[in-house]
């Protein structure tokens, strides 16, 4: 794997699984040798990071309850199936329902 950030992934799972690593490195002890003053730029990227995921999120979320693939697992609502299979609280998974806007 390119430590450089330069290989596209070829597939939904290989990008899911990139990102995790990701995160699993700064989560790691190895991320503690970054000085605080490199921080800050690590900070600006999980912004960004956070804002692209975000994104993704509504938008595989807008496509799923347009499918109503939730009815597949046996679910009304998205918000049910999040609780359920995402393991989120149901107010949680509501409002994560709810924030997907309709699209247009």
């Amino acid at each position: 794997m390119c430590a450089r950030g330069d290989r596209v992934p070829g597939s939904a799972a290989e990008a899911l699984a990139m990102a995790g690593a990701a995160l699993d490195y700064l989560n790691s002890p190895a991320a503690d040798a970054l000085e605080g003053s490199g921080c800050g730029d690590v900070l600006i990227a999980l912004g960004e990071i956070r804002s692209k995921a975000t994104a993704a999120h509504v938008g595989f979320l807008r496509r799923f309850d347009a499918a109503d693939a939730h009815d597949a697992d046996g679910y009304g609502t998205s918000s049910a199936w999040l609780a359920a299979k995402a393991k989120m609280s149901r107010k949680g998974a509501s409002r994560c329902a709810c924030s997907a806007p309709a699209p247009i």
